[in-house]
């Protein structure tokens, strides 16, 4: 019996929360059409060869993406050539799947390319990554020919294709991203918005009038924590931990981001030494962007810095974590903290799929989307507005009333993980009444 082939486009690894959405996807998937599922993901990232996320993250099958061809697919002799192969990609692929439809045997793409293309025509579904991979902010203009190609190339083979639980937009007035995305989404098998904003982007801004969207909540609640092997962290002596999870942010519409980004680290400095001070307590810094080869985004200088602006009897009470830690024991060590701050939607979402209450410090819709769909939205401070003093005091609040925190926590969990249920619930009927349409 011929086993089912699911193909998984556009995650980018290097980021934490996506390869914990990815992970998370993994086991629903596996839970849902069955143990023995052939699962691949093609990975993003600046170079083709899977190489080090191979290493990080065993458990996956990874696979080259359309995006490659940017990178390092071709480099012949002559440079004119491979800017014209490197550009042309999107629409050979395209036109790849449009001959093949059509049985007519002449090929487009070269080697590289022609092994992805077996990948999406081997596969019985293709699915688009949860998380946020479009929009204006995040998706660059260099890319977006490449991700819409690979929709486009599954929807000619045949193949239901089926945008997980996301985030779409926010997109400016300007951006056309939303025009390019509108019939693939309305010929998608379904489109899954992971809260209401994403859900109004997609049928008012994206302008998608087919009954295919859904909304559900992000599939990262339902990752496991997993105790690491390696002690990352001291354990504990103290009354109390608060885990710390911020980031570097671009601040857009701010008219100095440097200044603004040293403003936000200096707040987070100033209550970090307040509650040392105050509290019997620790702090964990943590990061859920590491350094590693192939990374957009390297934020570990923050808690460093952040780290260094404390009074030095103090720092020893805190401990930064500036290794690559998997998704799995980042929610285990976030999730033994009483309370975790978190710039970081997933920073906070693997907190609390570990077990700890959390503090969000939002600066997009996604984080109090996600929140308010389980009743904890006034866990949220706008990332670039908050007052150090009224931040400083929920910290202290919620550490004195720890357990009672902790079960509201628990009772939010739940909430999500009952709603993120539906994201595989949803992919198997789209894959089936797919499927029956075809036959």
């Amino acid at each position: 019996m011929r086993l089912l082939k699911i193909l998984i486009v556009d995650n980018v690894l290097c980021n934490m929360g996506d390869a914990a959405i990815v992970l998370a996807m993994h086991a629903s998937l596996r839970e849902e059409f069955g143990a023995d599922t052939v699962i691949k993901t093609c990975f993003c990232g600046a170079t083709s060869d899977p190489g080090v996320y191979g290493q990080l993250y065993p458990e996956l099958n990874l696979v080259r993406t359309l995006w490659h061809a940017l990178y390092d697919w071709y480099t012949p002799k002559w440079k004119v050539w491979s800017k014209i192969v490197r550009r042309t990609a999107p629409e050979r692929f395209t036109l790849q799947a449009k001959l093949h439809q059509h049985g007519i045997p002449i090929p487009t793409l070269i080697g590289k390319e022609r092994e992805l293309f077996r990948e999406f025509a081997e596969s019985d579904l293709v699915i688009v990554t949860g998380g946020a991979p479009l929009s204006t902010s995040w998706t660059a203009q260099y890319l977006r020919p490449h991700r819409v190609a690979e929709y486009q190339t599954a929807l000619l083979l045949g193949k239901p294709l089926v945008f997980y639980a996301a985030s779409y937009g926010p997109f400016t007035q300007e951006d056309d991203l939303p025009d390019r995305l509108r019939e693939v989404m309305e010929r998608a098998a379904a489109v899954i918005c992971r809260d209401a904003d994403a859900l109004t982007t997609v049928r008012d801004r994206i302008g998608v009038k087919t009954e295919n969207v859904h909304q559900t909540i992000d599939e990262a609640i339902l990752l496991t924590a997993r105790r690491p092997e390696k002690q990352f962290v001291p354990d504990r002596s103290l009354q109390s931990r608060l885990g710390i999870v911020v980031h570097k942010w671009h601040w857009l519409g701010y008219p100095d981001p440097k200044k603004k980004q040293e403003e936000f680290e200096r707040r987070i400095a100033e209550c970090c030494r307040e509650v040392l001070l105050r509290n019997d307590t620790d702090i964990v810094f943590m990061t859920s962007h590491p350094e590693v080869p192939g990374s957009m985004f390297v934020e570990v200088d923050v808690p460093l810095r952040i780290h260094g602006m404390l009074p030095a009897d103090l720092q020893s009470r805190a401990h930064v974590v500036t290794e690559w830690v998997h998704p799995q024991e980042f929610a285990w060590i976030m999730g033994q903290c009483d309370l975790v701050i978190s710039s970081r939607l997933h920073g906070g979402i693997l907190s609390l799929a570990g077990g700890a209450p959390i503090l969000a410090l939002g600066y997009e819709p996604k984080t109090r989307g996600f929140l308010e769909q389980i009743g904890l939205e006034e866990w949220m401070f706008p990332m670039g507005e908050f007052q150090t003093h009224e931040l400083l005091d929920r910290v202290c609040w919620m550490l004195d009333h720890r357990e009672e925190c902790r079960e509201r926590r628990n009772r939010a969990v739940d909430q999500a993980r009952r709603i993120a249920l539906q994201n595989r619930k949803i992919t198997r009927a789209a894959f089936e009444t797919f499927t029956k349409r075809a036959c």
